[in-house]
């Protein structure tokens, strides 16, 4: 697989954007590349960008800057851009590609622009370093998800769905897919908002890619959970609903009630719902709603 990703002159937010996925998927064979559409060639990253690096352990010094070409686009199974005016411009100048050009932001189902820090302070290039960081995370485990490579979840119960999240433990070990248990570890009283905190904050941080919940009706946790900014847990009690939680709500905890779903269905459940991606398309507008009046 081949990712791009497009900036104006190639020297900040792209090469930033290049390095940080290089490093979250290191060991691949995912190929990662940057570019400008308006870029000098051979321009140098610039100091800013460099110094955040720096401080993540990541090294741009020798980044040398270069302009688009159709062969690049070509060549890419995935192009990302930092800003909706830059994808628009290659989805214009490229129509044949439009189905693999989206925004760094809206491929992972959020809305606006990453913030160009060019001629700003120190300050400023280290706020949209953090803020493509955290957008990398995510993009890597989706990567990750597509390409049918590992897959952590962040799993937790209350004690009232402490046996069913057992239950989901020995079916993720026989599908090989790993997971961290948050808890709790056995069937003492605990309080539910602290196990969908922990979970939530995690998945939301782009640290895991799905989570699981499970507490007695599910209703708790699910309250709690979309208490977290950035998350959208979805209680399910059938196959069908699981599935369309991930296909058109990109749902990122899936919710169960260990007192009201058997183990056969809850299983069920979450093959579906692991095995689901994300349609994107018009969806993608619909969470971006969501997700604007979040951070109102």
């Amino acid at each position: 697989m081949q990712v791009l990703f497009v900036c104006t002159g190639n020297t900040c937010r792209s090469p930033m954007a290049a390095a940080l996925l290089k490093r979250e998927v290191a060991g691949t064979n995912i190929e990662i590349s940057s570019a400008g559409i308006n870029a000098y060639p051979g321009d140098k990253a610039s100091l800013g960008s460099q110094k955040a690096m720096e401080k993540r352990g990541l090294n741009l010094t020798g980044h040398i800057a270069k302009k688009i070409v159709m062969q690049d686009l070509l060549a890419s199974d995935l192009i990302l851009t930092m800003t909706q005016s830059q994808a628009d411009y290659l989805k214009r100048q490229y129509p044949e590609d439009v189905e693999k050009i989206f925004t760094l932001k809206e491929y992972v189902s959020e809305e606006g622009d990453v913030s160009d820090p060019y001629g700003g302070s120190l300050t400023v290039y280290e706020e949209t370093a953090g803020e493509i960081e955290r957008l990398i995370k995510k993009v890597a485990n989706l990567i990750k998800r597509k390409m049918k490579m590992e897959l952590v979840v962040a799993l937790g119960s209350d004690h009232g769905g402490y046996e069913l999240k057992e239950e989901i433990k020995k079916f993720l070990e026989e599908k090989g897919i790993k997971y961290k248990d948050f808890g709790c570890y056995n069937t003492e009283s605990v309080d539910y908002p602290d196990i969908a905190f922990a979970v939530a904050e995690k998945v939301t941080k782009g640290e895991y890619a799905q989570g699981i919940l499970v507490c007695g009706t599910g209703i708790g946790m699910s309250i709690a959970a979309n208490k977290v900014p950035g998350i959208r847990a979805a209680l399910v009690g059938d196959v069908y609903s699981a599935k369309m939680s991930r296909e058109h709500n990109n749902s990122n905890i899936l919710v169960l009630g260990g007192r009201v779903t058997g183990k056969g269905l809850a299983l069920l459940i979450v093959e579906t719902y692991l095995a689901t991606e994300f349609a994107g398309g018009r969806h993608v507008t619909r969470l971006g709603k969501i997700a604007e009046r979040e951070n109102c």
